[in-house]
């Protein structure tokens, strides 16, 4: 027998080790118990490391198993994995084929001694319920310790750590890369008590203009980490002072924001390609956006777009910097914007080049002061002479990108009752400046994400939020004259933003940041940084005033705490959910993303704040926006980079996770109780041994194992899970005849807008069927149609074609394709299908769940025939709100029935409408979802409160 200890094998008999512990240092002192080979698993701990126990367990008489550890506390599960790593000195020990090593991660119990630091564990193997190794064991409750990274600079990370118990003058860290290999060190600079900066050295050859994640450890008996990405550049040369080789040939595209210049630029030719001059106009912006502010000397003339009716007002009050208000009012013309808008510069008496503004930029509206009145009443002056319905603040130290205009205004029309939107701001340099505001519970405000990365998902999604920078800022002019603008007792400036978005959210309407509404501040130009002269000494002036106003809405707002802002920076919520599914949803492509997006809405209209993590862990493009743009924090590479990641670094904070799919979630439900103590609802889609099975029978098939297997699997899994979510009824009785349960099974609602259809019968013409085919069932549904029904129909309907519409059409169905069976593909808007064709058909031979490509052949009103496995759930009845039928020359009967008779159609077409708009509605499905949260203990709110898409 060979013992393995600390990683390495030697000769010896079987020992049984008893550790010594002192903090986080684990030594085993080894006691010959026995030279035969023992009955039972073999086993041993090798290290405890940062809360994660390493060693491996193997059983002589299951050779080839995995065992299943589990470790416990008393009764409370603290988490589980399988011996299932190779180590080449396992095999060389004989055990096995070498793959029994194990990495255990331990979240501490529930329930804190307060007498003791540590926690004591027992390790088993769940199985046969065996100890293994050395149990119990003691191990210390982990400590918070928070890192925040300040910017890549000359070519090192730097930023600091913080935690109470960081206590000692030789802290190190390392970075390490991608793939687990340090390439730097650095000690640290003790700043405060429990405060250390760091500053590592960065190799050369990540500065090469590439986009890396490295992560900082912190070294020593406190053990943390955390992980930054940013693009490393190439030349480490501050870009203002790079701005006048911009015409040179590639140096333009070092600036941290020619990405958005680029942006605006493409889109501006792109829809005026046609207008010559507004394109020769859009063109001079550009060189002056690019050359930058800084030692400008030439002011060519520029034009703005002349509007007579503008849906925005932007107010610019200024006093002298000039070439800081040429370069705004630049920006202003080159970023692309649907919205029109005029500009209002308000001059607070300048003595520079700010007075010849008028001859320099045409079509901008001058206000000009004939005393000085400082900011906050040069906006309130300026906005008695707006005409837009909104009314923009904006700086004149920034620069406006592409399309921020439009994603302000898309808030307010995408959500209820908001009342004022602001942009996120950045700085030149790329790094985030503001992702909104929060006051804390001492009346400190805070901008969030304060030279962060800018493009991390925690600052990019729309929330609710204590303030916005009057920076840029968005708010309806008739809301503004009712809160009466900014507040006079904050003259001259300075709390005037944070003051009106209190007065505002007291008024009942909500304040929200907008992400992709994207602005560079040049933070400081416009006063200064010095707070003890001029103008900007009223910040300190104007701060107790702000609290003393306000103290009764920030009071339980908790401490200033950088650890804890993930936890305080969403308002208007009441719960957390975390949804973890297969892949980011894309509702143009699936009925099954269609429902998830439906879902967040409800778990939003209850009061929830969503994050949403994939298992690919992939950015969608504009599926991932879309989320985003609706309030839902999502998870993807590289700044998280799996969802066990996910759940262990930021699982602590949730109160519920959903889950879809049985496969889903049984990959990730070992970790979701590891990691969390949050109720999991389950949302099996579909039933997939159902599915099978029905698919197995359809074909002829005699063995039936393999969905007998399946069904083994998710019936087990949904024991686990404290609620299950299903489409269909039929379902339920399947899954409660397994179970034996039935308080724990719920409906899951399905959201329809019964949106109803425009063109009438006579203008429609063909038969069409909806589906992705990636899904079997949907496969089989063709072939069936085209091979048993399009014969018959042929001779009764001569003329009318098929229509096959979906997204991963198979090749195999290149052989039906004629002059009426046409494969359409991959259709991005449904209308093309709906507002066409003149009846759906959905004829499944198997599948389970709702379908929801009947449904939304429901919403449209337009009649469908369907087999019984289409029709489960839907409500839907033959004759009445559509046709269902099995048999081929049922389905042409049926066909020929509601394509030829207008009447006939119309009838059908209103009934299944009727059923849309009265048993799917949102409102609908917010109370079943309520229903089903109650039964986990979970109660919704006001929902008037929340952010709702």
């Amino acid at each position: 027998m060979k013992n393995i200890d600390n990683g390495t094998v030697e000769n010896a008999v079987v020992v049984q080790s008893e550790y010594i512990k002192d903090d986080e240092n684990i030594t085993f002192k080894d006691e010959a118990v026995n030279s035969h080979e023992p009955a039972g698993i073999q086993s041993h701990v090798d290290a405890i490391e940062g809360g994660t126990i390493h060693g491996w367990a193997y059983d002589p008489e299951r050779p080839g198993s995995r065992l299943l550890l589990q470790a416990f506390s008393g009764n409370e599960l603290l988490g589980e994995t399988r011996a299932d790593k190779f180590r080449h000195d396992l095999l060389q020990a004989g055990k096995g084929d070498g793959v029994h090593a194990f990495e255990l991660k331990i979240k501490p119990p529930g329930t804190k001694d307060a007498t003791s630091e540590q926690f004591s564990i027992m390790l088993l193997e769940a199985e046969t319920g065996q100890a293994i190794a050395d149990t119990p064991m003691l191990l210390n409750y982990p400590e918070a310790i928070s890192f925040q990274f300040h910017e890549l600079q000359w070519g090192h990370l730097q930023g600091e750590v913080r935690g109470e118990v960081l206590d000692s003058d030789h802290l190190g860290f390392n970075l390490v890369d991608s793939n687990g290999v340090v390439i730097g060190q650095s000690g640290a600079v003790k700043k405060d008590v429990g405060v250390y900066q760091f500053n590592i050295p960065v190799p050369r050859v990540l500065c090469d203009g590439q986009l890396h994640a490295l992560t900082v450890s912190l070294l020593g008996e406190h053990q943390a980490e955390a992980t930054y990405v940013d693009v490393f550049p190439s030349i480490l040369t501050p870009w203002e002072h790079l701005a006048s080789s911009a015409k040179k040939l590639n140096y333009s595209a070092l600036s941290r924001t020619a990405g958005y210049r680029y942006d605006s630029l493409q889109r501006q030719i792109h829809a005026h390609s046609g207008n010559g001059k507004l394109i020769t106009d859009i063109i001079a912006a550009h060189g002056v956006v690019v050359t930058g502010y800084e030692g400008r000397k030439e002011y060519p003339v520029l034009s703005l777009p002349e509007v007579e009716s503008p849906d925005v007002t932007i107010v610019i009050p200024v006093h002298n910097k000039f070439a800081l208000t040429y370069h705004s009012l630049a920006a202003l013309i080159l970023a692309h914007n649907e919205a029109t808008y005029e500009v209002i510069v308000v001059d607070d008496c300048s003595t520079d080049k700010t007075t010849e503004l008028d001859k320099i930029v045409e079509n901008v509206r001058i206000i000009t002061n004939e005393h000085n009145l400082g900011f906050l009443r040069n906006c309130n002056k300026a906005v008695q002479e707006a005409n837009g319905d909104f009314v923009v603040m904006l700086n004149n130290d920034t620069e406006v990108t592409s399309g921020w205009l439009d994603e302000m205004i898309d808030t307010f029309n995408r959500f209820d009752g908001v009342g004022m939107v602001g942009s996120k701001l950045i700085y030149p340099d790329g790094k985030l400046q503001e992702a909104g505001g929060i006051v804390w519970g001492n009346g400190q405000p805070w901008n969030l994400g304060n030279r962060g990365n800018s493009q991390a998902p925690e600052w990019n999604y729309a929330r609710q939020v204590d303030y916005l920078s009057g920076a840029s800022l968005m708010l309806p002019r008739t809301l503004w004259n009712e809160v009466n603008g900014f507040s006079d007792e904050f003259a001259p400036a300075y709390y005037e933003d944070t003051d009106l978005a209190f007065k505002i959210r007291d008024s009942g309407y909500k304040t929200v940041y907008a992400p992709y509404s994207i602005v560079v501040h040049f933070e400081g130009m416009s006063n200064g940084r010095d707070e003890s002269q001029g103008i900007k000494k009223h910040q300190a002036i104007n701060a107790p005033r702000f609290r003393s106003k306000w103290v009764d809405s920030y009071m339980h707002n908790g401490e200033p705490n950088f650890s804890n802002v993930s936890k305080n920076k969403d308002r208007g919520i009441a719960y957390r959910v975390l949804m973890i599914d297969h892949a980011v949803p894309r509702p143009d492509h699936d009925a099954g993303s269609y429902a998830a997006v439906q879902e967040i809405r409800m778990l939003q209209a209850n009061g929830f704040k969503v994050s949403f993590v994939a298992e690919n862990m992939a950015h969608m493009g504009k599926y991932t926006d879309e989320l985003q743009k609706m309030g839902v924090e999502c998870f993807y590479s590289p700044f998280q980079t799996s969802v066990s990641q996910v759940l262990e670094t930021r699982g602590s904070e949730y109160d519920v996770v959903y889950i879809t799919r049985y496969d889903v979630a049984e990959r990730h439900l070992p970790a979701v109780k590891q990691y969390t103590r949050a109720k999991v609802l389950f949302n099996n889609a579909d039933l997939h041994f159902l599915r099978e099975l029905r698919a197995a029978l359809a074909a002829g098939q005699k063995d039936l194992s393999g969905p007998l297997a399946t069904r083994d699997r998710e019936l087990a899994l949904m024991r686990k899970v404290d609620g299950i979510l299903s489409y269909n009824p039929t379902e339920h009785a399947v899954i409660m005849s397994h179970n034996l349960q039935v308080d724990n099974l719920h409906i899951c609602p399905w959201v329809l807008d019964g949106r109803g259809h425009k063109t009438p019968y006579q203008e429609r013409s063909g038969i069409a069927f909806l589906g992705g085919y990636r899904h079997t069932p949907n496969v089989e549904a063709v072939e069936f149609f085209v091979e048993k029904v399009m014969p018959q129909l042929r001779k009764r309907l001569p003329g009318v074609a098929f229509h096959i519409y979906g997204s991963a059409m198979p090749e195999s169905f290149n052989k039906y394709a004629s002059e009426d069976v046409i494969l359409e593909g991959f259709v991005e808007n449904l209308d093309d299908v709906f507002e066409s064709a003149r009846v759906m058909i959905a004829p499944l031979l198997s599948g389970a769940g709702i379908k929801g490509k009947v449904l939304e052949g429901m919403s449209a009103g337009i009649p469908q025939v369907l087999t019984p496995v289409a029709a489960e759930a839907t409500g839907l009845t033959h004759g009445v709100s559509a046709m269902i039928v099995e048999e081929p020359l049922a389905w042409v009967e049926a066909i020929v029935e509601v394509y030829e008779d207008e009447h006939r159609w119309q009838q059908v077409s209103d009934n299944a409408l009727t059923l849309a708009r009265t048993n799917f509605s949102f409102d609908t499905g917010i109370k079943g979802m309520a229903k089903t949260l109650e039964s986990i203990g979970v109660y919704a709110p006001n929902h008037k409160k929340s952010l709702i898409s």
